[in-house]
């Protein structure tokens, strides 16, 4: 596993983050207890020491999970949770009338309904001093740590970079100790303003780059963004994404805009290509520090870090790559 520097003060806790870390989104939502765990167990001996949580994953349930999970080990590994989106009040199994549970018991296929009408009970757009307080309470609490190494806007409106009184109160969590890095999570116009504004108390974002809109790197190579820690989520793009990355493999490899050589390399049948070049294309030559990736699945984890492990492309090469991903792009899913 490959690792950079955190570049804030270490006082006891980790001073660097694997470059593929675990986004925790699935746990006690789409994926139980039990599954959950052998994937957080599985990605932590594969070297993965970057967990990304949230109040809301999981309906409420995903930073208890972790938090017991890393107990004892805690000060190695970097957490980050986010505020702004709450979960249902009790979590979606308390939404679930005992009839019902039981019918779901009997008919699993009922699961993802219900989960679906918990998740519509989140409530967005929750950016206030006073929910930015209890909500880190609250995480602290579930995750049994009295600090957070990053702690970000969950899908932030622009209109949080205008709340002085919001950007002081994180200020003065960072200030406590209670967070070590604070930042913003929101769509790429959000994560542009951050960086051309550059408010004092951020010194982290996140945000989505994957096929569709790789042209944000020129955003994330720009000198004011390489004053923040740069984390990418959604990478693979989900499964629309993943076919839209096949046929550009497709249409790259007939093209003969590309060096022969280069097209030698995008075998159609190597189930390895997908990875190597999606993983390597974000975290190589972009001054992004860490990717997001969806790792529940033992062999999606070990796909991963066999990526990025084992590159066959070059920096030219990737960024050829991204250039071409960039031009076959449909031009609505390329703005930022």
């Amino acid at each position: 596993m490959r690792y950079v520097d955190l570049r804030i003060p270490a006082e006891g806790s980790a001073t660097q983050i694997s470059v593929l870390g675990f986004g925790c989104a699935p746990l006690m939502g789409r994926v139980g207890r039990r599954d959950s765990l052998a994937a957080l167990a599985a990605a932590e001996d594969a070297g993965v020491n970057f967990f990304d949580t949230a109040r809301s994953y999981g309906y409420g349930e995903s930073e208890g999970l972790l938090g017991g999970f890393l107990k004892g080990r805690r000060q190695s590994k970097v957490i980050c949770t986010k505020f702004g989106i709450l979960p249902p009040k009790g979590g979606w199994k308390q939404k679930v009338k005992p009839l019902a549970q039981a019918a779901i018991r009997v008919f699993p296929g009922l699961r993802k309904h219900a989960r679906k009408q918990a998740a519509g009970q989140s409530v967005g757009g929750q950016f206030s001093p006073d929910v930015l307080r209890t909500s880190l309470e609250t995480s602290l609490r579930e995750l049994q740590t009295d600090y957070v190494d990053m702690l970000i806007f969950h899908a932030a409106p622009l209109e949080v970079l205008d709340q002085d009184d919001l950007l002081e109160a994180m200020e003065r969590l960072v200030e406590s100790g209670k967070v070590r890095m604070a930042g913003i999570s929101g769509d790429h116009s959000v994560i542009a303003a951050t960086f051309r504004r550059q408010p004092k108390a951020l010194t982290t974002a996140q945000f989505a780059l994957n096929r569709s809109c790789f042209d944000f790197v020129n955003e994330t190579r720009r000198l004011e963004a390489q004053k923040l820690l740069l984390v990418a989520n959604h990478p693979f793009g989900g499964p629309a994404g993943v076919t839209s990355v096949n046929d550009s493999i497709a249409t790259m490899r007939a093209s003969g805009d590309l060096p022969a050589e280069l097209r030698a390399k995008l075998d159609p049948n190597d189930p390895q290509l997908m990875p190597e070049l999606l993983l390597n294309a974000i975290l190589q030559g972009t001054g992004i520090a860490s990717v997001l990736p969806s790792m529940v699945r033992k062999s999606s984890l070990e796909s991963n870090i066999l990526a990025i492990e084992s590159c066959r492309f070059t920096l030219e090469e990737l960024e050829l790559l991204r250039q071409a991903l960039i031009r076959q792009a449909p031009a609505a899913d390329t703005q930022s």
